[in-house]
């Protein structure tokens, strides 16, 4: 056999391999709004790493990426979701977690628009996705004072809890699927950009039903040791769902995990009241 005849002989094997390269490869419209994602997951590692979220922890060890000292409780850890700082820290935290989770949206925008207002277009969706995760983070002041309340490590397992049962109800089904609905966009002038930040609205809005209840869990751990660790289980949990054709199987299997994590949060509580 010649090196041609082995070479068409290995072809339809490699072929796959050949399509998924070039796919990576090709020219990406929501480039940047993928690399602002990394960028907030480099800087939350860099924070964590040179200990500078206590800067934006405060004196308290409240929202942030560093671990709190042994002593600091949950009941700490989410009363800083009130400051401008840990407001900022939120923001940074919904780029990294879900900006990912709207590159199906963007590109949408990006390949519907025209070539000279695209970057723009995007830009006003991610915008207004965004602001709304925003909104959600200064929401989460007032239950902040509700759930300091609680000793330490029960707040965190009871978050766990609603966000395993949040995934098993119809409302979440509903939300996930409005988060894969696209619209028309209008071409030119005002529409446009009011088309865009229209789209971006709906999506956030569709997300935020769909994963308030994460995003609760990460409101809570926020502050703790290995939030890290929470924040790329979380985010797993997020575009596992959102990119999955049939999402309903991942989502009874993120139940499973956060109820297991409720349990493993709960139980050694549990020994210490006792």
């Amino acid at each position: 056999m010649t090196v041609q005849g082995a070479a068409r002989v290995r072809s339809p094997r490699t072929a796959p391999v050949r399509r998924l390269l070039r796919r990576l490869l090709r020219p990406r419209v929501s480039l940047a709004f993928e690399l602002a994602s990394v960028a907030a997951w480099t800087a939350l590692v860099a924070l964590a790493v040179t200990g500078g979220s206590h800067g934006a922890d405060g004196a308290d060890g409240t929202l942030g990426t560093g671990a709190p000292h042994h002593h600091v409780s949950t009941t700490h850890a989410v009363h800083g979701v009130a400051g401008s700082g840990d407001l900022a820290m939120w923001a940074l935290m919904s780029v990294a977690m879900m900006l990912p989770a709207a590159v199906p949206a963007l590109e949408h925008v990006g390949t519907n628009s025209l070539r000279r207002r695209r970057q723009r277009a995007m830009a006003t969706c991610a915008a207004v996705y965004l602001a709304v995760w925003i909104g959600y983070g200064a929401l989460l002041l007032g239950p902040a004072a509700l759930w300091a309340r609680l000793p330490d490590d029960v707040a965190l397992a009871c978050a766990l809890a609603l966000a395993a049962a949040w995934q098993l109800t119809v409302h979440k089904r509903r939300a996930l699927r409005d988060c894969h609905r696209s619209s028309p966009l209008p071409p030119t002038g005002w529409r446009a950009v009011a088309g865009a930040a229209r789209f971006g609205l709906r999506q956030g809005g569709a997300c935020l039903r769909s994963c308030w209840a994460l995003m609760l869990v990460m409101a809570v751990a926020s502050g703790r040791g290995g939030m890290l660790a929470w924040m790329a289980v979380l985010t797993g949990i997020v575009m596992t769902e959102r990119l999955a054709r049939k999402p309903r199987r991942p989502t009874r299997l993120a139940a499973a995990a956060l109820a297991a994590a409720s349990l493993a949060v709960a139980l050694p509580a549990a020994g210490r009241w006792y």
